[in-house]
């Protein structure tokens, strides 16, 4: 049985935890492949999820969140390139912008709702 502030031992927690890293490497990668100008945008997500997580400081409800955040901001980040001046110009290229938001943005969800279920076992064991 795991202690409330010792949720790292929970699969859902190694999950998102699991989530969250696969889907910086490959927003790194996807960043550093595509050379499109974009690409300092696509590393402050990082930072934006690395940040709320130390500010979370790791504990699975804090992490959630963030990880919700973040992947709203993703969102935003895809729409505001679908929208921009320059990609209405490449055809195709907004919609491409668009599934590649929704795309990890499910990733940082799939993420956020592992580490909710990683907070309410955390609760359950508590009790």
């Amino acid at each position: 049985m795991n202690r409330p502030d010792d949720a790292s031992g929970g699969w859902a927690y190694r999950a998102g935890i699991g989530i969250a890293v696969a889907a910086s490497f490959l927003t790194i990668w996807t960043t550093v492949v595509r050379d499109d100008g974009t690409g300092m945008s696509f590393f402050l997500l990082i930072l934006a999820a690395a940040t709320g997580a130390f500010a979370a400081w790791f504990r699975p409800a804090g992490m959630a969140r963030a990880m919700l955040g973040v992947a709203v901001m993703q969102v935003l980040l895809g729409v505001a390139i679908a929208t921009a001046p320059i990609t209405a110009r490449v055809p195709g290229a907004p919609l491409h912008a668009l599934a590649f938001a929704a795309g990890f943005a499910g990733l940082w969800l799939a993420s956020a709702a592992c580490f909710r279920a990683a907070a309410r076992q955390a609760f359950s064991d508590s009790r």
